[in-house]
């Protein structure tokens, strides 16, 4: 017993590599040496050759860039997707109004509502698959027999069309609730207001801004950079000095393998994404453009914004559009509106207490065994 006392333990050099950081990992490593003569750079190699069999079991995607040049084309296909839903909520809103005041609550949308809202709808949908199609390409050239998507994508798909509906909806059915009851249009009007028009639009809005802002660090969990759009604590003024490093810990193959900047365009696409309802695309650009150190933010993201608007939103329309059902008149798009809420809220709940990187790890599992 005395002697196993004395002898040192030494740590589990696989273990330690499969879990930590390997920066974290080499500044432990660098400052310690054996009693034999053995560096702590020579250690830290071999801890990472002896972890290369526990990290292979895990699945770790491959993060590709995201060129210049896609994402300048993807900014301006935001920006225009922003403009377009907003401009024919507004125009869909102000005809319905029109159509309220001449014929009462049993109005419905005119013809030119619906068209205009079935197209908008559809080329967000179109535009938004083919620009799934060109981003997932990278992920169908490193793996012939990857299609790029996942099973994910197309209930994703599904809850951001329904969730762009049932906004346009809440917005046909303003002018109805206006002309049936007072208190039911200052209900609807101020949750409204307050969760779509706040939260939603006004932070649509200075996403697309961001998007143009290279600088800018904007994102739905920071909003103290609301107006500032970059954090300035920390960074010192004047040149920068480097200094030189101590002469034990020189390796130039070391000091290459530096963590790579992160992707901030790609982030930025993703926040403006998922705010604007494409489901789809915004868990594309997570998962084949963002590293997996930053996709926990994404996916706290998603479940915050998601359960705050089925609560804070779609359940309390719900129940003004019952109550309009049951007290003022019945009107087949004041139901329709009520039952695309109620799947939308599900779907959507649904959709972000899933776990994208179980679903994804479980996809990478199948197509191995096949």
């Amino acid at each position: 017993l005395p002697r196993m006392a004395e002898e040192p333990v030494s740590p589990d050099l696989a273990d330690l590599a499969s879990r930590y950081d390997a920066r974290v990992l080499r500044e432990y490593l660098l400052d310690q040496e054996d009693t034999n003569g053995t560096t702590g750079v020579a250690r830290f190699r071999e801890g990472l050759e002896a972890g290369n069999s526990a990290t292979e079991r895990i699945p770790v995607p491959e993060v590709h860039d995201l060129r210049p040049r896609c994402f300048r084309r993807l900014r301006w296909l935001l920006a225009a997707n922003f403009v377009a839903y907003w401009a024919a909520c507004a125009r869909c809103g102000y005809v319905n109004f029109l159509r309220v005041a001449e014929l009462g609550t049993q109005a419905l949308p005119p013809l030119e509502v619906c068209l205009l809202g079935i197209l908008t709808l559809g080329t967000q949908a179109t535009l938004e698959f083919a620009a799934v199609v060109c981003l997932t390409q990278p992920a169908r050239a490193s793996d012939a027999r990857s299609s790029g998507f996942r099973s994910r994508d197309g209930a994703a798909w599904l809850a951001g069309l329904g969730a762009r509906s049932a906004v346009l909806l809440d917005v046909l059915c303003l002018p109805l609730m206006q002309r049936g009851s007072k208190l039911l249009f200052l209900l609807s009007v101020s949750v409204f207001t307050f969760a779509i028009g706040l939260f939603v639009f006004a932070v649509q809005l200075r996403l697309v801004v961001g998007l143009f802002c290279s600088n800018d660090r904007f994102s739905y969990d920071k909003p103290d950079l609301l107006f500032k759009g970059r954090e300035m604590e920390g960074v010192p003024e004047g040149p920068r000095i480097a200094a030189r490093p101590p002469a034990h810990r020189v390796d130039e193959e070391l000091l290459e393998n530096a963590e790579p900047p992160l992707p901030f365009g790609a982030i930025k696409a993703a926040n403006l994404a998922h705010l604007s309802d494409l489901a789809m695309l915004h868990g594309v650009l997570t998962r084949i453009y963002i590293p997996v150190g930053c996709q926990e933010t994404q996916e706290f993201v998603l479940s915050i914004t998601s359960f705050s608007r089925c609560f804070c939103e779609d359940i309390v329309q719900c129940m003004v559009k019952f109550f309009f059902l049951m007290d003022c008149e019945f009107n087949l798009l004041v139901l329709s509106s009520f039952l695309v809420s109620i799947a939308q809220a599900l779907a959507t709940c649904f959709h972000a207490s899933t776990p994208a990187m179980d679903l994804r790890y479980t996809d990478d599992q199948t197509m191995d065994e096949l």
